[in-house]
C-alpha cells in the first residue's frame, strides 16, 4: 500500500510512519515544519525516518491549495491518506485564531479536496482532538457525546458549530 501521512514530523505522525513502513508500505510523508514545537525535534524524527526506501518527504502546508493539489496528483498511486496535520495548541488559538482557521479549516478542506483527486483512493482517516468535547462535564469522553459546547476556536473547527455560539 501506499499511504500520503499529514503531519508526519509530529509525534503522532512520526508513529504513524514507521508503523506503515514497518508492515512494508510506501509512505509520503507532509508537514509545514512549524515552530510552534520545537522544529529540531521534527528534522530528528524525520531524520529517523529518511533512510528507509519507502519513505519520501515533502515540506508543504496543507493550507495551501496549488501546492497539494500538485502533490496529490503526482502521487496517484496512493490508496490511504492519514490526515494529522493541524496547529497546535488549544490556549494559543484564543491569541491567534487565523493560524487555526488556515491550518485547520482550509488545510482541512485542502486535504479532503486534494484527496478526491486520487483515483485510487480507498480509505481517508482523519485524527481529531479531545478539545473537540469542550465544555462537555461528563468523564470520561465518549465519541458519542455531543460537541456542541467548544470553548476555543481550535474545538470549534471540527464540533460543526458557528463560531458565535462558541463560549469564551
Amino acid at each position: 500500500m501506499t499511504t500520503i501521512v499529514t503531519g508526519a514530523a509530529g509525534f503522532i505522525g512520526y508513529h504513524v510512519c514507521r508503523a506503515l513502513l514497518a508492515q512494508g508500505d510506501m509512505v509520503t510523508g507532509i508537514d509545514n515544519m512549524s515552530d510552534y514545537c520545537d522544529v529540531r525535534l521534527k528534522q530528528a524524527r524525520l531524520a529517523q525516518l529518511a533512510p528507509h526506501d519507502g519513505f519520501r518527504f515533502q515540506h508543504v502546508d496543507i493550507a495551501g491549495k496549488a501546492a497539494m493539489f500538485a502533490l496529490f496528483d503526482r502521487e496517484q498511486r496512493v490508496t490511504q491518506v492519514v490526515h494529522l496535520a493541524a496547529q497546535a495548541g488549544v490556549y494559543h488559538s484564543l491569541f491567534d485564531p487565523y493560524a487555526y482557521v488556515t491550518s485547520n479549516a482550509m488545510g482541512h478542506v485542502t486535504v479532503l479536496e486534494a484527496a478526491r483527486r486520487l483515483s485510487r483512493l480507498e480509505h481517508l482517516a482523519y485524527a481529531n482532538s479531545a478539545s473537540v468535547y469542550g465544555g462537555n462535564t461528563k468523564l470520561p469522553f465518549a465519541e458519542s457525546d455531543a460537541v456542541d459546547t467548544p470553548v476555543s476556536l481550535y474545538a470549534e473547527r471540527s464540533s460543526g458549530t458557528s463560531p458565535i455560539s462558541m463560549t469564551w
